[in-house]
């Protein structure tokens, strides 16, 4: 099942559906026509909250709504590529965590290329990769074991389809294609699973290895959620899902999930351990290897149009803007397509 959030051209308030066929189709309408109603599914904080019954409601529409599909008439049902796709789930909190090993090696190793000049950097660098890099010791008895992870700008958060803005202080705009999973409750904790691009700023990330990833990751929508809410039943083994990202209609990049290195239970576990997880928290797992400009020193351009695809989560599109003014001088070499911005 493919639950959404979304808004049409008529109106701007979110309607909280399901995907039938290639239509989004918001519960409410499901409800009326079928006579009936589940007070569950008024929105994605009742949904999450109210596992697994919610589910179970949501499932009977959707079978409901399988069958009586061309009974629903204009502003009941709305083609897919005629709405606006909004993160899948009104987010209570969203943390990035790093547990993608081979990413983090070869993002080391670029920023070790154009940074080798910076002897402070360079140090950073080498004891950010000892800490993270190396075995872990077996934590004390009675706690999980520590995952690294930090927690991302809330007033970034958008969903598909969007243009993310080229911001003034980088000349490297990077995307990070990650498998993320949505917290449900207590009862059913995985209420599935999403795309998550965690649109990072590479030449000003060396810089901030100590005292948080600001400029890095903070930017104007920089953290792009969707297409969809995928439940767990219709995923399988989210962690053996082959990844694609098309950049202007051509791949570019391909990975698999396989390389994640802990999983779900992992994840909830560490943060559990720290305070109650709300409803609607999401979780990134890290960055797929070899799916970013960083990991080949092979970056996107301003304008581009991007497509991430993961096996069974669908694709998650959104378009650089091009620089609107003069760019920031760059720590590192400022790339032919970036030069006419630095004039």
């Amino acid at each position: 099942m493919k639950l959404i959030r979304f808004t049409t051209a008529d109106s701007q308030n979110p309607f909280f559906g399901v995907v039938i066929q290639d239509q989004a189709v918001p519960f409410s309408v499901l409800e009326n026509k079928s006579g009936k109603s589940f007070v569950l599914l008024a929105n994605s904080r009742s949904y999450l909250a109210s596992l697994p019954d919610s589910e179970r409601a949501a499932k009977e529409l959707l079978a409901w709504g399988e069958q009586h599909l061309g009974e629903l008439g204009n502003g009941e049902r709305f083609p897919l590529d005629a709405v606006r796709l909004l993160e899948p789930v009104e987010v209570a909190a969203l943390f990035d965590f790093g547990l993608t090993p081979r990413h983090l090696k070869s993002s080391i190793e670029t920023n070790m290329k154009y940074e080798k000049d910076d002897p402070q950097i360079v140090a950073l660098l080498q004891a950010f990769t000892k800490v993270v890099l190396a075995p872990k010791p077996k934590p004390p008895a009675g706690q999980p074991e520590p995952l690294a992870f930090y927690k991302s700008n809330m007033n970034a958060i958008v969903g598909d389809g969007e243009i993310v803005p080229w911001p003034a202080y980088t000349s490297y705009l990077d995307i990070e294609p990650e498998l993320a999973v949505v917290y449900g409750n207590e009862k059913q904790p995985v209420a599935g699973f999403c795309i998550f691009n965690d649109v990072s700023a590479r030449d000003v990330q060396a810089t901030e290895f100590i005292g948080g990833f600001c400029l890095t990751k903070d930017m104007a929508k920089g953290n792009q959620l969707g297409p969809y809410l995928v439940t767990a039943d219709e995923v399988g083994d989210p962690y053996n899902l082959k990844v694609t990202v098309v950049v202007n209609g051509q791949v570019k990049y391909q990975g698999s999930t396989s390389e994640i290195s802990h999983k779900a239970e992992d994840v909830f576990a560490w943060l559990g351990f720290m305070a109650p997880i709300k409803s609607g928290s999401v979780m990134g797992f890290g960055t797929i290897p070899d799916c970013t400009g960083c990991d080949h020193d092979d970056f996107i351009d301003p304008g581009a149009e991007i497509e991430i695809t993961m096996e069974k989560l669908g694709t998650l599109r959104c378009r650089f803007a091009k620089p609107t003014g003069k760019l920031l001088p760059s720590r590192w070499p400022v790339r032919e397509p970036l030069q006419k911005y630095h004039g």
